[in-house]
């Protein structure tokens, strides 16, 4: 019978081998069985991409029972992964037979790996919150493995997709200083990279260069030439969001010494440098060598998602007076037929009402915009969703306004305005423990756990419908109206606390003592909605005694806890076994008033 220190020793071995470069498995025992042997060399073959001699290795250890049929399992799905550059259909299978394989309970090690591996499908399938959950289990699980700052890496990247920018560069930064006590150099490569594009998007492309630089000069010279290429395609990226004309050409000629490394490298890292490097020569004006760059790019790059995102390249890098006709209709037709939302289609629905308002025509621009908005809201993408905003802004700012009031309340924007008397549900979600926090911790490390708190809730709020109210130090006061409002408003809550107990438990593997520690209180009942202020400042509020028992019903919970009547509960159908009701007094009502304290995972 295979234990599981055996098996962790046998991960291990792979793990620390690829970390330390090298191409085959250092350490495994004297005398062992040659198809784990030749099963552990598939799996170094697997984290570096060295694909071509996987099935043969796979086929020489067919046979294994118990807990290497797990392990075999995974790493042939991890291959098929590599493998299936992003189809759908494949990815779904993929995440079928993950599932089945967790059903078959393999032992510890492999199910950390396991679960590891399921975060990366849920990421590629854009379902981040289940990535999160996957991935916090592998963390879990894991122990002080080598592959621990991997997977921290995949949580990282989960919140990034999240939009909770604060906590996935925080993850991000621990998961560099892990890697850096072991001398992970490829490893320190991938996440500084992924680090630089975090601040990218951000809007602090300086802070990108800082971490970029700082990598290359400590690491680069251990780094293979891929890795080194990623690293200044980043670099130039950053570069040109600060239009930099001086460290521009030092860049440029980086990524072009780095490209000429490669030589015939035909994978993906060359043609992301080729399509940074089109943009840098289209900046200095050398619009005929940028076409060439695309060019490249777009035979290396296959994928029809990569090749709708090189298209609008080719557009957007066009002289505006240049550009034709036939080139902006063959660009409407290819996003027009996408199914999938992608970064290419946004920015070339952006490019178009662009075009539309140089021409003249607004209202065109204005219904490629509302088509653009309904696409990242389907997605949940909050980078996407920010760059359709700052474009309508700039256009049409009260419609952009009216768009995210329907988009958090899922009613038009003139119904929200009105003072009304309505059933609703409120949810008052409250950060423990605040008062100590802000005694303990510098005021900056204060804001950043409310930031995380509030950039968490974001996705979660859209998802159920749910309007936020008022930020109130360290809580957060949401409403949810209209149709199914208390189921809604429930799950939201119960989401929401959910999520923020992942990033505490993450904290906590970190060894950090302060979580993100949310408790809530759901009610629901008449509420009086309107508007108070002046023109100074103006807020829309919900007030009355629904509004006030939601916020006594979250103090009565502990952390990680959902606390609402039961008669609500009751009327949503919600059941959990684990739930407490007990009775309190409470301010207002002559008898203990029954709750409901339900435990979130």
């Amino acid at each position: 019978m295979v234990d599981n220190q055996e098996l962790e020793s046998w991960w291990r071995s792979i793990e620390e081998s690829v970390i330390r470069g090298g191409s085959s498995p250092q350490g495994l025992p004297e005398g062992l069985d040659p198809r784990l042997v030749d099963l552990a060399q598939a799996a170094v073959c697997e984290v570096r991409m060295e694909l071509d001699s996987i099935p043969d290795l796979l086929e020489k250890a067919s046979g294994l029972e118990g807990p290497w049929s797990h392990v075999r399992t995974l790493i042939d799905l991890r291959t098929r992964l590599r493998l299936a550059r992003g189809a759908a259909d494949v990815l779904s299978r993929l995440l079928q037979e993950a599932d089945d394989l967790v059903l078959q309970n393999p032992s510890m090690p492999t199910l950390a790996r396991v679960h590891h591996y399921l975060g990366i499908l849920y990421l590629q399938t854009n379902r981040p919150g289940l990535a999160l959950s996957s991935m916090t289990r592998a963390l879990e699980y894991v122990g002080e493995a080598a592959c621990r700052p991997w997977i921290l890496d995949g949580i990282s990247q989960s919140y990034l997709y999240l939009g909770a920018r604060t906590e996935g560069r925080r993850s991000l930064r621990r998961t560099i200083i892990d890697k850096d006590r072991v001398d992970d150099h490829l490893g320190i490569a991938i996440s500084s990279g992924s680090l630089a594009l975090a601040e990218i998007q951000s809007g602090e492309p300086e802070a990108a260069l800082s971490v970029l630089s700082e990598t290359l000069k400590r690491r680069g010279e251990h780094l293979a030439t891929l890795s080194r290429l990623r690293l200044y395609t980043f670099s130039l990226q950053a570069v040109l969001e600060l239009s930099d004309q001086s460290q521009l050409e030092e860049q440029l000629s980086l990524l072009d010494e780095c490209l000429e490394e490669c030589g015939d490298e035909k994978v993906p890292p060359v043609g992301f440098a080729y399509m940074a490097q089109a943009r840098a020569l289209a900046y200095k004006g050398q619009h005929e060598d940028a076409k060439k760059a695309l060019d490249r790019s777009a035979a290396l790059l296959r994928h029809s998602e990569l090749q709708i995102l090189i298209d609008y390249w080719r557009v957007a890098l066009t002289p505006e007076d240049q550009r034709t006709v036939d080139q902006l209709q063959q660009l409407d037709k290819q996003v027009s037929a996408v199914d999938k939302v992608t970064e290419g289609e946004i920015l070339s629905r952006l490019l178009l009402a662009d075009s539309d308002l140089a021409s003249g025509d607004r209202g065109q621009a204005i219904d490629r915009l509302d088509d653009a908005y309904s696409r990242v809201v389907e997605s949940n993408q909050p980078h996407w969703i920010e760059l359709v905003d700052d474009a309508y802004r700039s256009v049409d700012p009260a419609r952009q306004a009216a768009k995210s009031i329907e988009r958090f309340s899922g009613r038009p924007a003139e119904q929200m305005a009105l003072t009304t008397t309505e059933e609703a549900t409120i949810i008052f979600a409250d950060l423990a423990g605040f008062t100590q926090r802000s005694t303990e911790l510098s005021a900056e490390e204060v804001m950043e756990t409310v930031r995380s708190v509030f950039e968490l809730a974001v996705p979660v709020l859209a998802l159920h419908q749910v309007r936020p109210l008022q930020h109130l130090g360290d809580g957060l006061l949401a409403t949810c109206q209209g149709e199914n409002h208390e189921a809604r408003g429930l799950q939201f809550a119960i989401d929401l606390v959910g999520r923020t107990s992942l990033a505490s438990r993450v904290r906590r593997q970190l060894g950090e003592s302060w979580g993100l520690d949310l408790r809530a209180g759901v009610n629901s009942g008449p509420v009086v909605f309107g508007m108070l202020g002046s023109s100074f400042k103006q807020e829309w509020l919900a007030i009355g005694k629904t509004t006030n028992l939601a916020a006594r019903l979250q103090s009565k919970g502990e952390i990680g806890e959902v606390v609402t009547l039961p008669e609500i509960a009751q009327r949503v159908g919600f059941e959990a076994t684990d739930s407490i009701l007990k009775s309190y007094d409470m301010k207002g009502f002559s008898e203990p008033v029954p709750v409901l304290r339900i435990p979130v995972e």
